[in-house]
């Protein structure tokens, strides 16, 4: 019953870490910070602990990338004269992460006595879950949308205006980007690249990729770039037969027999029920043409084709135009700017950063990411797949969006922080762990 208690309040704060929320009496204070404010005294005790205090060199790093997106930002606003900070705060934005993070894991480890990726990514996976299972819930009953809408925000407003499903946190692209790259780390323990181990089985990861498949697609259908990247990494571990897939006939029968059950229930639902009738068309939009018309064809795709806008000018690809949100909120805008959407019309990651800081600023940005993926590599090669499908993800995303995945790193950075043994870099520059322990 303590393990129960403990690992459901350490699943509330990894709930309120990856899809942070705002209570309407605290405006401007989400509940990632005030885990950032926690995880700074779970730290500060450490190294009062010790006696000394120690740099980690992969957190200097990660720090002087992230002052490089922010200081980016300052020079493309500062050159040309716009107030659109967007991204000013990148390194206070990064830091908060991974404080947030740490208090996270920190948590964990005393609850359970210690902290595994797996073990993280089980806690992400029970998360996301109840995300669908909440803006199902919040779809369904006015009064608990009414309540969740007077008392928290987490931009549900934008969803409201698109008539679109949000959780309890979760809503749009952003939802979408952490769903996948969830659905990854569940496909590569699921398809048996490293050893299960505890009492989590492949039930569980089976389930938990179905459920957060189907209705992270209704939220999002972002969420398809993990469910594809997923079902890659499930067909390579059973066609090379890791972690004996095909000795297990009970399981395969097994989840055939869930996969079974699921298309049927979606089924009745499809043909029973308006509402679930209008998701299912909406998350599955693409395979609904191609099985009624002959085509893959998705509304959200077809608009985006129509946002491949690329710089005329030298400038712009170097330093940017200083505009990541519309135009039109700046008064002294003198340009062309759309009725709607985001500067230049685009929603596509890759130039909404361009436009906005230019190439120098696309470098750092992508380089956090990539960093950060190579610290988890480094620090636990067992899981290197897992990290370069999320990295892919990461880079897949921003064809779409401009939401990043970086707080799904920073976990096992922090993860990294807290099991990895002591390594001297040189001087008083030590592992992660040196500063955290």
């Amino acid at each position: 019953m303590k393990l129960f208690i403990s690992a459901l309040l350490v699943g509330i704060l990894m709930s309120l870490y990856f899809f942070p929320i705002e209570l309407t009496l605290l405006p401007g204070i989400n509940s990632k910070m005030m885990l950032a404010v926690l995880g700074l005294f779970l730290g500060a005790f450490s190294l009062h602990r010790k006696g000394r205090i120690e740099i980690p060199v992969q957190l200097l790093v990660l720090v002087i990338i992230s002052g490089m997106v922010s200081a980016a930002s300052l020079l493309s606003v500062t050159i040309n004269q716009t107030p659109d900070f967007t991204y000013a705060s990148y390194l206070m934005s990064a830091c908060v992460w991974l404080s947030g993070s740490y208090a996270v894991c920190s948590f964990i480890k005393m609850a359970h006595g210690r902290i595994s990726v797996q073990l993280v990514m089980s806690y992400l996976a029970v998360v996301c879950m109840f995300q669908c299972l909440s803006a199902l819930l919040v779809d369904s009953y006015s009064g608990l949308k009414n309540f969740l809408n007077a008392h928290i925000y987490f931009g549900q407003d934008v969803s409201e205006a698109a008539s679109r499903l949000y959780g309890f946190g979760s809503t749009l692209d952003v939802a979408g980007g952490r769903f996948s790259v969830v659905l990854i780390g569940i496909a590569f323990y699921l398809a048996g690249f490293t050893a299960l181990e505890g009492k989590i089985g492949r039930g569980f990861y089976a389930l938990a990729f179905i459920w957060i498949s189907v209705v992270g697609n209704m939220i999002a259908r972002t969420t398809m770039v993990g469910t594809s990247i997923g079902l890659v990494l499930l067909i390579i571990g059973m066609l090379s037969g890791r972690g004996n897939l095909r000795e297990h006939a009970s399981f395969n029968g097994w989840l055939l027999m869930l996969l079974l059950l699921v298309i049927a229930v979606s089924v009745f639902l499809y043909n029973t029920n308006d509402s679930a009738h209008k998701l299912f068309r909406f998350a599955f939009e693409g395979f609904f043409n191609l099985a009624e018309k002959g085509e893959w064809k998705v509304s959200s795709n077809e608009k985006l084709k129509t946002m491949i806008i690329f710089p005329e000018h030298l400038h712009t690809w170097i330093i940017g135009d200083g505009y990541f949100e519309n135009s039109r909120n700046d008064v002294n805008y003198l340009g062309n700017s759309t009725k709607m959407g985001f500067y230049m019309g685009t929603d596509i990651g890759y130039l909404r950063f361009i436009f906005y800081f230019g190439i120098i600023g696309l470098i750092p940005m992508v380089g956090m990411i990539l960093y950060s993926a190579k610290v988890c590599i480094q620090s636990f090669p067992a899981e290197k797949w897992l990290f370069l499908s999320a990295l892919l993800a990461g880079l897949v995303i921003w064809l779409k969006v401009s939401t990043d995945v970086f707080m799904f790193f920073s976990l096992f950075l922090s993860t990294a922080a807290l099991t990895t043994p002591v390594s001297r870099t040189g001087g008083v520059i030590r592992h992660l762990h040196a500063i955290y322990r």
